[in-house]
């Protein structure tokens, strides 16, 4: 009896020595690496202007603003969004990274829309160069340019519908649970260090209804309950202390109703022209010298044969002083003043709200953007790493990048021209 309980001792020793030990290390390094991690998470809504935090109760958003700060951030010109989301992605300027719209393209000979054309490194680049994971819910300029579809460790996602469903799929990320990817189920191998969320639904509201909506403040109620889900989601997971939130957006908005496009062309038909509003993907007619390029608070004007002249492009100018309810008459120098796109035409008109360009004139007000009215957008920044209530000045888009590299330990988008808000940090400056 004494041999046979030996020989079970020896074998109970042989199988404890020779059994894997992973699975509890596993745990335990799963733990570690959620207590030493840090991580950001980026809110972005498209349309959001400041004013639309008065609208509703919004706890969540008050919550982060108490832990943190608000401020208000400039946009880029034009504050249209593909443009604006590209100097948030990039840190840069529209004459660095090269996106914008509503412009003629004289080699294409068309109108060009919003694209997402990219001539610099973005956020999403930047970090994966440097280790870090990254996963975009909807944040569309980092698609192919740092994220795509089925990349576990630099995961796009695209949900659609509402920013509910796109909550949804940031939630199962952050529980790393398996999301559609482009029609592949995909799943993080670690909570990304960066996630982005992108909300189109003010936007697309706004754009319809006008910004003196009643229905935005409904809105801005159940998108702020939307944000309180998401820093749930980081409590459960166990990241939430370890977690910086940034909410902002692309572009404020305006409203806009009556037309200036027939006074437009009549003042440059009766100077002796013949002008020609286009939409997107439309090319002028042989004998247009005058083109106008409408994005409903903006003129994009591109002059060529008689008009390209000296003379002629002084006698255009004077025809725009002589349409009515313009704000501004904005030439080549004015406009790379603004860093805008060398793309841009020779002059951007921009109509005094809530007049516009828009060959829609059917008296319903609209909401719209683009021109230097719509360039100030929220700024919230909030949790680890963010003093609270710093003041925080002269903000701007090309700034969140930066600040988002910081944050992370890594070097910020090698094309970027903005700035670290370092004083909204608890980091030392020189780090």
């Amino acid at each position: 009896m004494k041999l046979f309980r030996k020989n079970m001792f020896l074998c109970l020793v042989l199988v404890l020595l020779l059994t894997p030990v992973s699975t509890p290390l596993a745990k335990s390094d799963n733990l570690s690496a959620k207590k030493n991690s840090e991580h950001v998470i980026l809110i972005d809504w498209d349309g959001f202007d400041p004013e639309f935090l008065d609208r509703a109760d919004t706890p969540n958003l008050d919550s982060l603003i108490k832990q943190g700060t608000h401020t208000t951030a400039l946009s880029t010109y034009k504050s249209i969004s593909n443009s604006a989301r590209a100097s948030m992605v990039t840190g840069a300027y529209p004459e660095v990274h090269g996106n914008t719209s509503a412009y003629y393209d004289l080699e294409q000979d068309k109108a060009i829309g919003q694209n997402r054309f990219l001539a610099a490194e973005t956020l999403a680049e930047s970090l994966a160069s440097e280790g870090k994971t990254v996963a975009s819910v909807q944040w569309y300029m980092v698609q192919n340019y740092g994220t795509s579809y089925g990349n576990p460790e630099q995961l796009y996602v695209q949900p659609g519908g509402s920013f509910e469903k796109r909550v949804d799929a940031a939630i199962d990320i952050l529980n790393q649970r398996p999301v559609n990817s482009g029609g592949q189920m995909v799943t993080v191998p670690k909570i990304p260090d960066f996630l982005a969320v992108y909300g189109s639904d003010l936007d697309g509201l706004v754009h319809e209804e006008g910004p003196d909506s009643p229905s935005i403040g409904g809105l801005m109620a159940e998108l702020d309950r939307q944000v309180g889900r998401l820093i749930q989601a980081t409590k459960d997971v166990g990241i939430y202390h370890k977690t910086t939130f940034i909410v902002t957006g692309d572009h404020g908005m305006t409203t806009w109703n009556p037309s200036l496009a027939q006074f437009l062309l009549n003042e440059l038909t009766e100077a002796g022209f013949k002008p020609e509003i286009l939409t997107t993907g439309k090319s002028a007619a042989e004998e247009t010298d005058v083109i106008i390029v409408q994005n409903v608070r903006l003129a994009d004007i591109t002059l060529r044969g008689n008009a390209a002249t000296p003379e002629g492009y002084e006698r255009v100018k004077q025809a725009f002083e002589q349409v009515p309810h313009i704000a501004r008459i904005l030439e080549k120098e004015d406009l790379k003043a603004l860093h805008a796109s060398d793309k841009v035409g020779d002059f951007v008109l921009e109509a005094e709200a809530p007049w516009s360009f828009s060959l829609l004139n059917d008296g319903k007000d609209r909401g719209s953007h683009g021109s230097l009215e719509e360039m100030e957008v929220p700024l919230i920044l909030s949790g680890n790493k963010i003093r609270h209530h710093a003041l925080v000045n002269d903000a701007k888009l090309i700034d969140i990048a930066p600040t988002i590299s910081k944050i992370l330990g890594t070097r910020s988008p090698k094309d970027a021209q903005g700035r670290v808000l370092s004083e909204a940090l608890t980091l030392p400056a020189h780090k």
